[in-house]
């Protein structure tokens, strides 16, 4: 697809960063009176400029940053066991020493980064100069400039062409069903991977009736809370309703699944 601002003839003064497009300052319909409660009411939103990393940050990418700094992830420092069910599929924080490292292999270079918390997500975007996207921000970026469809490519149910979904993991240590980064069509501003493969982290902290107190520009989420923003849905998502631009999700920000990646933005003036 042509990426929208280009096809738009919204251009800066400079180009985007490597690896990065700019999403054009606009209004937009967030959430949707059709979803589930928590993301009503459909409110429009301005949001402005911003850059977004094209794709999910690939263990490629993590691993130059790991190299470069001795940084070691939550799940590397956690003793700890942490298991829950999500999906039907068992999900181990750190088991038998599992961590985004087991799964960072050669043939995985290009594959999204897992294994990552909210904390080592934001210390990867300090690093590269970037920063976590707001859930506001994401949204739009999913939307592509398609107002009111439901994913990222339009209306049509989404099949096996359009997401990696619907997949399943046969226990936490077997290597998870993650597609590479960029293996499906892009939307209209030119983005991979915005439904499928890996949730990602948003920087905002998450509430339930966030959109009722929501401001009506560029929304940063509450002041405190307990679990952080995540978007996208994932490999392991049973039900294509998920996989929807307005869907949301939350989850502690020392949680790390071999479901949930995560993607950078970065202001227009911020850029180098």
């Amino acid at each position: 697809m042509t990426n929208l601002a280009t096809k738009l003839g919204i251009e800066t003064e400079t180009k985007a960063p490597a690896g990065m497009v700019l999403i054009p300052a606009s209004d937009f319909l967030m959430g949707s009176d059709n979803g589930s409660e928590v993301e009503k009411p459909m409110h429009k939103v301005y949001v402005e400029a911003f850059y977004l990393d094209t794709t999910p940050v690939t263990n490629r990418q993590f691993t130059a940053f790991v190299e470069a700094t001795g940084y070691r992830t939550t799940a590397e420092r956690l003793e700890k066991i942490v298991q829950t069910q999500e999906g039907g599929v068992q999900l181990a924080e750190q088991l038998a020493g599992i961590s985004w490292r087991t799964f960072a292999t050669p043939d995985r270079q290009d594959h999204p980064v897992i294994y990552v918390s909210w904390h080592d997500a934001e210390a990867y975007a300090k690093w590269s100069g970037k920063r976590l996207p707001t859930e506001a921000e994401w949204e739009k970026a999913a939307r592509g400039g398609l107002e009111g469809k439901l994913f990222p490519w339009g209306d049509e149910a989404p099949g096996e062409g359009f997401a990696n979904w619907n997949r399943a993991q046969k226990d936490p240590q077997a290597v998870p069903p993650t597609t590479p980064v960029a293996s499906f069509q892009p939307n209209c501003y030119g983005l991979h991977d915005m439904a499928g493969n890996v949730w990602e982290w948003c920087a905002d902290w998450y509430l339930d009736p966030y959109y009722v107190l929501s401001p009506s520009e560029n929304p940063k989420g509450p002041e405190r809370g307990q679990y952080r923003v995540r978007r996208g849905a994932s490999w392991n998502i049973r039900e294509d309703f998920r996989l929807r631009c307005s869907n949301r999700g939350a989850m502690l920000p020392d949680r790390a699944w071999p479901n949930l990646g995560f993607r950078c933005a970065m202001s227009v003036t911020d850029k180098r």
